[in-house]
């Protein structure tokens, strides 16, 4: 049953990764995205593990059971490091927004996950309601999506884009299922220590896959010269603790915080119900961009975020 807690905190959490990815901008300008990716998470798992130690929720913790615990650690592979990567690969071929409208379809993934491994099914009246929003949210990225540029490799070669497609279908696949490994884990674990050990375990699996990216890199080229490493882009550049010293303040916000509030959300809602108002995030980003630019919203968003709005009162009745 959907009470009114859960849906707050997914709209919470995916309002305050809005705020997050402005905040984070600079910081993925100098460093890339993979770099101030892992940086967070690294930084929010080690918050996370001191705020279990304050509160103590340690021994609850140690004393969860193993498959919960499990099922848990595989959503934080599956759901964060697997779907953020994929979602990664799928921009840089497709462009951002092309690569978003595509997202919409961690919902529908979620939904059928949910189906087939617990029987959750949702009402009539909240399966309306999320078709609603993904209605909505696909009318705020529309008008942007069709003069998104995608890169010099998908522009030249379609192959690229087909490929781009496959990642992005991979992102939202990973993070429904993700959603839906996370809920089942949950039965037996509470929602702090769920939180620690889904970032805890994504942070490590980020950081083993970018070790291993860049070793695959380094036998694919010759020794680099000074001027090469001068060139190299921003996710190859080594980021000291002092340089990404700008990336502490929006992962409070947006991995320590928001990802409280996701696990929050993900234990009070059906999966289904929780990987639509968490995909709400570019809903918010353009109104973030409105109020930061001064600049007005166009009538297709201003559709766009009205059948959010009414999507998310459908799901809270339903």
């Amino acid at each position: 049953m959907t009470t009114a807690i859960g849906p707050m905190a997914c709209l919470a959490a995916a309002f305050a990764w809005a705020l997050a990815v402005e905040w984070f901008r600079p910081a993925v300008a100098r460093h890339g995205a993979t770099a101030v990716n892992l940086a967070k998470n690294a930084i929010a798992s080690v918050l996370l593990g001191l705020t279990l130690l304050v509160v103590g929720q340690l021994s609850v913790l140690m004393m969860a059971p193993t498959k919960a615990l499990l099922l848990i650690a595989l959503s934080g592979v599956i759901g964060m490091a697997l779907g953020d990567s994929a979602l990664f690969a799928a921009v840089h071929r497709l462009g951002a927004h092309r690569s978003l409208l595509l997202q919409t379809l961690a919902p529908a993934f979620a939904a059928g996950f949910a189906l087939a491994l617990t029987g959750e099914r949702l009402g009539g009246r909240a399966l309306a309601g999320a078709l609603v929003i993904v209605a909505g949210v696909l009318v705020v990225l529309a008008p942007r999506a069709s003069g998104d540029a995608t890169s010099a490799a998908a522009a030249a070669d379609p192959r690229a884009i087909r490929i781009g497609v496959a990642w992005a279908v991979v992102a939202a696949a990973s993070q429904g299922g993700g959603v839906v490994l996370a809920k089942i884990g949950m039965d037996a674990v509470p929602v702090l220590a769920a939180a620690f050990v889904r970032l805890a375990v994504a942070a490590v699996a980020l950081a083993l896959l970018r070790i291993a990216a860049r070793g695959r890199l380094r036998t694919m080229r010759p020794a680099s010269s000074d001027d090469d490493a001068a060139a190299s882009p921003p996710d190859e550049r080594a980021a000291t603790p002092s340089h990404l010293r700008g990336v502490v303040g929006p992962t409070l916000l947006g991995t320590y915080l928001a990802v409280l509030l996701m696990m929050l959300g993900i234990d009070r809602s059906p999966a289904a119900v929780a990987a639509v108002l968490l995909a709400t995030t570019p809903v918010f980003s353009l109104l973030i961009d409105a109020v930061r630019l001064r600049r007005p919203i166009g009538a297709r968003a201003l559709i766009g975020t009205a059948l959010t709005v009414v999507g998310v009162a459908l799901l809270s009745v339903g």
